[in-house]
Protein backbone atom coordinates (compact mmCIF):
# COMPACT_ATOMS: atom_id res chain seq x y z
CA UNK A 1 0.00 0.00 0.00
CA UNK A 2 2.90 1.82 0.67
CA UNK A 3 4.40 1.82 -2.87
CA UNK A 4 1.01 2.68 -4.34
CA UNK A 5 0.53 6.24 -1.89
CA UNK A 6 3.58 7.20 -4.01
CA UNK A 7 2.43 6.07 -7.32
CA UNK A 8 -0.81 8.22 -6.72
CA UNK A 9 0.15 10.47 -9.74
CA UNK A 10 -1.32 12.55 -12.19
CA UNK A 11 0.76 9.83 -14.82
CA UNK A 12 -0.81 6.97 -13.06
CA UNK A 13 -4.31 8.28 -13.40
CA UNK A 14 -7.26 6.45 -15.68
CA UNK A 15 -10.09 8.25 -14.21
CA UNK A 16 -11.38 11.51 -12.51
CA UNK A 17 -14.89 12.19 -12.02
CA UNK A 18 -16.18 14.96 -9.94
CA UNK A 19 -19.37 13.80 -7.57
CA UNK A 20 -21.07 15.36 -5.71
CA UNK A 21 -19.23 14.03 -2.96
CA UNK A 22 -16.03 15.66 -4.08
CA UNK A 23 -13.67 13.67 -6.53
CA UNK A 24 -13.28 10.25 -7.39
CA UNK A 25 -10.25 9.04 -9.12
CA UNK A 26 -8.99 5.63 -10.22
CA UNK A 27 -5.10 5.43 -11.15
CA UNK A 28 -3.32 2.37 -12.22
CA UNK A 29 -0.12 0.81 -12.41
CA UNK A 30 1.46 -2.28 -14.05
CA UNK A 31 0.20 -4.45 -11.20
CA UNK A 32 -2.47 -2.49 -9.84
CA UNK A 33 -5.91 -0.45 -10.31
CA UNK A 34 -6.68 1.87 -7.29
CA UNK A 35 -9.78 4.36 -6.19
CA UNK A 36 -8.87 7.78 -4.14
CA UNK A 37 -11.42 9.99 -3.03
CA UNK A 38 -11.02 13.37 -2.06
CA UNK A 39 -7.97 14.18 -0.50
CA UNK A 40 -6.63 17.29 1.12
CA UNK A 41 -3.74 18.97 0.27
CA UNK A 42 -1.75 18.20 3.32
CA UNK A 43 -3.20 15.21 4.55
CA UNK A 44 -1.99 11.44 3.38
CA UNK A 45 -3.77 9.86 0.34
CA UNK A 46 -6.58 7.94 1.37
CA UNK A 47 -6.53 4.74 -1.09
CA UNK A 48 -10.10 3.30 -0.60
CA UNK A 49 -9.44 0.21 -2.51
CA UNK A 50 -7.39 -1.90 -4.98
CA UNK A 51 -7.27 -4.63 -7.75
CA UNK A 52 -4.75 -6.77 -8.94
CA UNK A 53 -4.92 -6.33 -12.87
CA UNK A 54 -4.12 -10.27 -13.47
CA UNK A 55 -6.11 -11.91 -10.44
CA UNK A 56 -9.10 -9.46 -9.66
CA UNK A 57 -10.37 -11.81 -7.50
CA UNK A 58 -7.94 -11.48 -4.70
CA UNK A 59 -8.17 -9.29 -1.93
CA UNK A 60 -5.11 -7.79 -1.34
CA UNK A 61 -5.52 -5.70 2.28
CA UNK A 62 -5.54 -7.78 5.45
CA UNK A 63 -8.33 -5.48 6.56
CA UNK A 64 -10.71 -6.10 3.36
CA UNK A 65 -9.55 -9.86 4.26
CA UNK A 66 -11.23 -9.98 6.92
CA UNK A 67 -14.50 -8.86 6.16
CA UNK A 68 -14.24 -12.53 4.82
CA UNK A 69 -13.90 -13.85 8.35
CA UNK A 70 -18.19 -15.21 8.41
CA UNK A 71 -16.37 -17.87 6.11
CA UNK A 72 -14.81 -19.40 8.98
CA UNK A 73 -18.45 -21.06 10.10
CA UNK A 74 -20.16 -21.98 6.91
CA UNK A 75 -23.42 -21.25 5.88
CA UNK A 76 -25.31 -23.16 3.03
CA UNK A 77 -27.36 -20.62 2.05
CA UNK A 78 -26.32 -16.85 2.25
CA UNK A 79 -28.07 -13.80 2.33
CA UNK A 80 -25.38 -10.66 1.81
CA UNK A 81 -25.90 -7.22 2.71
CA UNK A 82 -22.43 -5.06 2.08
CA UNK A 83 -22.84 -1.68 3.23
CA UNK A 84 -20.31 0.29 1.21
CA UNK A 85 -19.57 -0.84 -2.44
CA UNK A 86 -15.43 1.00 -3.37
CA UNK A 87 -13.72 -1.22 -5.58
CA UNK A 88 -16.21 -3.93 -5.64
CA UNK A 89 -13.52 -6.42 -4.01
CA UNK A 90 -16.06 -7.83 -1.69
CA UNK A 91 -18.41 -8.65 -4.45
CA UNK A 92 -15.90 -9.94 -7.05
CA UNK A 93 -14.16 -12.76 -3.98
CA UNK A 94 -17.76 -13.32 -3.01
CA UNK A 95 -18.92 -14.59 -6.71
CA UNK A 96 -15.76 -16.23 -7.45
CA UNK A 97 -15.71 -18.27 -4.45
CA UNK A 98 -19.22 -19.34 -5.37
CA UNK A 99 -18.64 -20.25 -9.15
CA UNK A 100 -14.90 -21.54 -8.50
CA UNK A 101 -14.75 -22.84 -5.47
CA UNK A 102 -16.31 -25.78 -3.19
CA UNK A 103 -16.15 -22.88 -0.43
CA UNK A 104 -19.49 -21.04 -1.14
CA UNK A 105 -22.42 -23.66 -1.66
CA UNK A 106 -25.31 -20.76 -2.79
CA UNK A 107 -25.62 -17.12 -2.48
CA UNK A 108 -29.59 -16.66 -2.06
CA UNK A 109 -28.95 -12.54 -1.46
CA UNK A 110 -26.63 -10.58 -2.12
CA UNK A 111 -27.08 -6.71 -2.59
CA UNK A 112 -24.91 -3.90 -1.94
CA UNK A 113 -25.65 -0.29 -1.00
CA UNK A 114 -24.01 2.80 -1.86
CA UNK A 115 -24.51 6.51 -1.94
CA UNK A 116 -22.17 7.90 -4.45
CA UNK A 117 -23.50 7.08 -8.42
CA UNK A 118 -19.84 7.81 -9.20
CA UNK A 119 -18.79 5.04 -7.64
CA UNK A 120 -21.20 2.42 -8.58
CA UNK A 121 -20.30 3.74 -11.99
CA UNK A 122 -16.78 3.24 -11.60
CA UNK A 123 -17.01 -0.12 -9.60
CA UNK A 124 -18.88 -1.39 -12.90
CA UNK A 125 -16.23 0.37 -15.69
CA UNK A 126 -12.82 -0.36 -13.87
CA UNK A 127 -13.03 -3.24 -11.11
CA UNK A 128 -15.30 -5.61 -12.83
CA UNK A 129 -18.51 -5.30 -10.49
CA UNK A 130 -20.93 -7.70 -12.34
CA UNK A 131 -23.58 -5.65 -14.44
CA UNK A 132 -26.27 -7.77 -12.86
CA UNK A 133 -25.10 -7.41 -9.44
CA UNK A 134 -27.97 -5.81 -7.15
CA UNK A 135 -26.44 -2.00 -6.06
CA UNK A 136 -28.77 0.26 -4.12
CA UNK A 137 -28.21 3.78 -5.02
CA UNK A 138 -28.78 5.39 -1.27
CA UNK A 139 -27.78 5.83 1.98
CA UNK A 140 -27.43 2.82 3.91
CA UNK A 141 -28.82 4.33 7.05
CA UNK A 142 -31.87 4.93 5.31
CA UNK A 143 -31.51 1.25 3.49
CA UNK A 144 -31.33 -0.41 7.02
CA UNK A 145 -34.53 1.72 7.81
CA UNK A 146 -36.59 0.85 5.25
CA UNK A 147 -35.40 -2.88 4.87
CA UNK A 148 -37.66 -5.57 5.08
CA UNK A 149 -35.09 -8.99 4.20
CA UNK A 150 -33.46 -10.77 6.46
CA UNK A 151 -29.60 -11.43 5.90
CA UNK A 152 -27.28 -13.45 7.42
CA UNK A 153 -24.00 -11.66 6.39
CA UNK A 154 -24.04 -8.04 6.83
CA UNK A 155 -20.93 -6.01 6.05
CA UNK A 156 -20.29 -2.57 7.00
CA UNK A 157 -17.18 -0.31 5.23
CA UNK A 158 -18.33 2.82 4.50
CA UNK A 159 -15.40 5.96 4.88
CA UNK A 160 -15.57 9.13 3.37
CA UNK A 161 -11.50 9.28 3.21
CA UNK A 162 -10.73 8.26 6.40
CA UNK A 163 -13.47 8.90 8.26
CA UNK A 164 -17.04 6.53 8.77
CA UNK A 165 -20.30 8.00 8.93
CA UNK A 166 -22.08 9.31 12.11
CA UNK A 167 -24.86 6.73 12.07
CA UNK A 168 -22.65 4.19 13.05
CA UNK A 169 -22.79 5.56 16.30
CA UNK A 170 -26.57 5.67 16.63
CA UNK A 171 -28.71 3.38 18.23
CA UNK A 172 -31.01 3.25 16.02
CA UNK A 173 -28.83 2.42 13.20
CA UNK A 174 -27.62 -0.80 15.44
CA UNK A 175 -31.46 -1.58 16.08
CA UNK A 176 -32.15 -1.79 12.63
CA UNK A 177 -29.45 -4.31 11.80
CA UNK A 178 -30.67 -6.59 14.25
CA UNK A 179 -34.39 -6.46 12.33
CA UNK A 180 -32.56 -7.16 9.32
CA UNK A 181 -30.64 -10.25 10.68
CA UNK A 182 -31.22 -13.83 11.33
CA UNK A 183 -31.00 -15.63 14.55
CA UNK A 184 -26.76 -16.44 12.95
CA UNK A 185 -26.45 -13.72 11.10
CA UNK A 186 -22.81 -12.52 11.86
CA UNK A 187 -21.98 -8.60 10.90
CA UNK A 188 -18.67 -7.25 10.46
CA UNK A 189 -17.67 -3.68 10.42
CA UNK A 190 -14.16 -2.19 9.34
CA UNK A 191 -13.15 0.73 11.33
CA UNK A 192 -11.10 3.80 11.81
CA UNK A 193 -11.33 5.06 15.58
CA UNK A 194 -9.80 8.31 15.81
CA UNK A 195 -9.70 7.98 19.47
CA UNK A 196 -9.30 5.26 21.89
CA UNK A 197 -12.48 7.43 23.72
CA UNK A 198 -14.46 7.25 20.43
CA UNK A 199 -13.61 3.08 19.98
CA UNK A 200 -14.64 2.80 23.45
CA UNK A 201 -18.30 4.26 23.54
CA UNK A 202 -18.85 2.55 20.24
CA UNK A 203 -18.18 -0.81 21.72
CA UNK A 204 -20.60 -0.36 24.76
CA UNK A 205 -23.04 0.79 22.27
CA UNK A 206 -22.38 -2.16 20.06
CA UNK A 207 -22.39 -4.89 23.38
CA UNK A 208 -26.31 -3.49 24.07
CA UNK A 209 -27.16 -5.06 20.95
CA UNK A 210 -24.84 -7.97 20.07
CA UNK A 211 -24.33 -10.71 22.64
CA UNK A 212 -20.41 -11.46 21.46
CA UNK A 213 -17.40 -9.19 19.84
CA UNK A 214 -14.18 -10.17 18.50
CA UNK A 215 -12.19 -6.67 17.68
CA UNK A 216 -9.24 -7.69 15.69
CA UNK A 217 -6.79 -5.37 15.43
CA UNK A 218 -3.59 -5.02 12.54
CA UNK A 219 0.35 -4.91 12.65
CA UNK A 220 0.62 -2.90 9.95
CA UNK A 221 -2.96 -0.81 9.88
CA UNK A 222 -4.78 1.86 12.05
CA UNK A 223 -8.11 0.01 11.21
CA UNK A 224 -10.00 -1.96 13.02
CA UNK A 225 -12.39 -4.83 12.04
CA UNK A 226 -15.34 -5.93 14.72
CA UNK A 227 -17.33 -9.01 14.11
CA UNK A 228 -20.79 -9.04 16.10
CA UNK A 229 -22.87 -11.48 16.42
CA UNK A 230 -25.79 -13.15 19.01
CA UNK A 231 -24.16 -16.35 19.05
CA UNK A 232 -20.53 -17.18 20.26
CA UNK A 233 -17.46 -15.83 18.35
CA UNK A 234 -14.89 -17.81 19.70
CA UNK A 235 -13.99 -19.54 16.43
CA UNK A 236 -12.89 -16.50 14.97
CA UNK A 237 -8.78 -16.68 16.00
CA UNK A 238 -5.80 -16.90 14.35
CA UNK A 239 -5.32 -20.29 14.31
CA UNK A 240 -8.88 -20.88 12.26
CA UNK A 241 -7.80 -18.15 9.77
CA UNK A 242 -4.49 -19.72 9.18
CA UNK A 243 -5.92 -23.32 9.04
CA UNK A 244 -8.90 -22.40 7.32
CA UNK A 245 -9.18 -23.50 3.49
CA UNK A 246 -10.59 -20.50 2.61
CA UNK A 247 -7.86 -18.35 4.06
CA UNK A 248 -4.84 -20.36 2.60
CA UNK A 249 -5.81 -20.53 -0.90
CA UNK A 250 -7.15 -16.27 -0.83
CA UNK A 251 -5.16 -14.67 2.23
CA UNK A 252 -2.71 -16.82 3.30
CA UNK A 253 -0.76 -14.73 5.36
CA UNK A 254 -3.91 -12.91 7.17
CA UNK A 255 -3.00 -14.58 10.11
CA UNK A 256 0.21 -12.58 10.20
CA UNK A 257 -0.45 -9.72 9.47
CA UNK A 258 -3.49 -9.50 12.70
CA UNK A 259 -1.51 -8.22 16.21
CA UNK A 260 -4.51 -9.40 18.14
CA UNK A 261 -8.26 -10.53 18.70
CA UNK A 262 -9.65 -9.66 21.58
CA UNK A 263 -13.79 -11.39 22.65
CA UNK A 264 -16.51 -9.69 24.39
CA UNK A 265 -19.11 -12.34 25.25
Amino acid sequence: MRQLKEDTVKSNLIESQQSEYGPVCVYQNKEYRWLTLAQKANEDITIQGVMNLIHPEQVIVPVNQCMMLFLLKPVDTLNILNLGLGTAGFERIMYHLQSSTPHIKTINTFNTVEINPSIALIAAQHFKLPIKHRTYLQCAEQYITQCSDLFNVITIDIFSGEYHQPFLTSDSFWQNINRCSEQNTQVIINLNPQTGQELQMLLILLRQHFKCLAIIEFNEYKNIVIMLSQQTLMHINVDEIQNSPVFMNFAPDLYKNINSIYHIE
